[in-house]
Parts: structure tokens; C-alpha cells; sequence
């Protein structure tokens, strides 16, 4: 069990906490096999294996995509994903994430394990109203309900499933989704941000730091130990080594 900062427990029983959720949390999603959900890597050695890519035993996920995109076509590419991602069922300690009220939930998963959460939860705080790219946002109740911003898409929404998995995705896309980062960024410098799901080895963490600090340079002035104690109270609940529970 880890001890939660005061800071952080303020903010968690305030409702004025941000949740960004990673692929780490994938342990805590099982498909109709009872197998867990990917992350990063163990879907991109998937997507190797199944369309007999050579990776040398590297398996990034971007390079791979790539490589499958250009010899079989994005629509294959993407029907794979999407069949690997569907019917993840969320378990009790990712459905305790949707008792609590939330500010704002980031993620750069493609999957709908958050909204099924919200659903298998008998009486939620707030309903999810998903948000993919600048076209989606809408007006909300913050009293009644929570936008979960999909920073690279999903592939369970009334949209077309333009996600970011591929290298040039993320030039591609990168105008559709500017206002998620505007938002992104003021909640990083005014909230208390938890994140579960991530190490911070993790690209898909890094990239967004990244694109966060390339508009705050005082930000990326200063040291990451001094960052995290200056905007934000960031929990790493998961990483690549250990899975640990929090409770309020």
C-alpha cells in the first residue's frame, strides 16, 4: 500500500484531481479469454508475430505499425487493433477508479476500458463524456460529468478511428487534437495530476512531457525531481516492475 501525499488526498476528496491513465493499466482489463489487455510493447510483439514482422526482438509499437501500415494497409492494421481492444472487461480495482470524482481523465489508450468502468459501476459520481479530437468538445456538467480525453484516439467512439500509432501519425494528427494539448497543459500547471498505468521510461509518457514542456519552458527548465513537486503531485502507481493498490 502506498502512503498518498496530503496534497494529493486534498485533492482527491475535492473532486479537483486529473487522472491520466496508461497502457499499464491493461492488467487490470481481461478480454472473453481472461487474458489482460496489452500494453505498448506486448501489442506491438503481437502485431509482429501475427503479420511476420522481423523486429530483432525490438518491439516498438510506432515502427512496427509503420511497417504493417505500408506492406498490408492502415484498414488491416487497424481491424487487428481494434479486435485485440474489444470486450476488455475492467476488474473491480479499475471500476474503484470511477467512485471518485474526477477533474478531468487523460489517456493515450485506444481501448474503452474507462467508459466500461463507469458503466459497470452501480452508482457513479459523474458520467464520462469522451473526446478525441478538437471537433468533439462539448459543453459539460463538471457537477455530473467527467471528459475523458483520448490524446491518441480510440477506436470505440461514434467517430471514425483515427488513432495515433504509427510515427507519422502523430504530424498527421497533430492539428485535430491541438485544443486536447491546450487543455492538457493548463491542467498540468493548475491541478494535482495522478498517474496510473505509467513508468517514466514509458514513450507514450514521455512524448506527451514532451509536447507539454516544448510550451512551457519554465517547465523544462527545470530538473524532473523539481517538476513534480512544483506543478503536480504525480503518483506512478503501476510501472514495469511492480502493481501496487491505493486507497483513499
Amino acid at each position: 500500500m502506498i502512503e498518498i501525499p496530503l496534497g494529493l488526498r486534498t485533492a482527491l476528496e475535492s473532486g479537483d484531481c486529473v487522472l491520466f491513465i496508461g497502457a499499464g493499466i491493461g492488467k487490470h482489463l481481461f478480454d472473453n479469454a481472461g487474458n489482460t489487455c496489452p500494453d505498448g510493447p506486448s501489442l506491438a510483439k503481437e502485431l509482429a508475430d501475427h503479420f511476420s514482422i522481423d523486429t530483432s526482438g525490438i518491439y516498438d509499437l510506432s515502427k512496427i505499425s509503420r511497417i504493417i501500415e505500408i506492406r498490408k494497409g492502415r484498414p488491416e492494421l487497424i481491424a487487428f487493433i481494434h479486435k485485440r481492444l474489444a470486450n476488455c472487461t475492467p476488474d473491480k480495482k479499475f471500476q474503484w477508479l470511477c467512485t471518485i470524482r474526477w477533474k478531468a481523465i487523460y489517456t493515450t489508450n485506444y481501448d474503452n476500458g474507462i467508459q466500461r468502468a463507469y458503466e459497470m459501476v452501480s452508482e457513479p459520481p459523474q458520467n464520462p463524456v469522451t473526446l478525441t479530437v478538437t471537433s468533439d468538445l462539448v459543453s459539460y456538467s463538471p457537477h455530473f460529468e467527467v471528459p475523458v480525453y483520448h490524446l491518441h484516439g480510440t477506436l470505440f467512439s461514434a467517430n471514425e478511428p483515427n488513432i495515433i500509432v504509427t510515427e507519422d501519425d502523430y504530424a498527421r494528427f497533430r492539428e485535430r487534437r491541438r485544443m486536447l494539448f491546450e487543455l492538457l497543459k493548463k491542467d498540468f500547471a493548475t491541478s494535482p495530476v495522478l498517474y496510473i498505468g505509467y513508468s517514466n521510461r514509458d514513450p507514450n509518457w514521455n512524448i506527451v512531457l514532451a509536447e507539454i514542456s516544448s510550451e512551457l519552458t519554465w517547465y523544462s527548465n527545470c530538473g524532473h525531481r523539481e517538476k513534480r513537486g512544483r506543478i503536480n503531485q504525480l503518483l506512478e502507481v503501476t510501472d514495469e516492475k511492480r502493481e501496487e493498490e491505493v486507497h483513499p
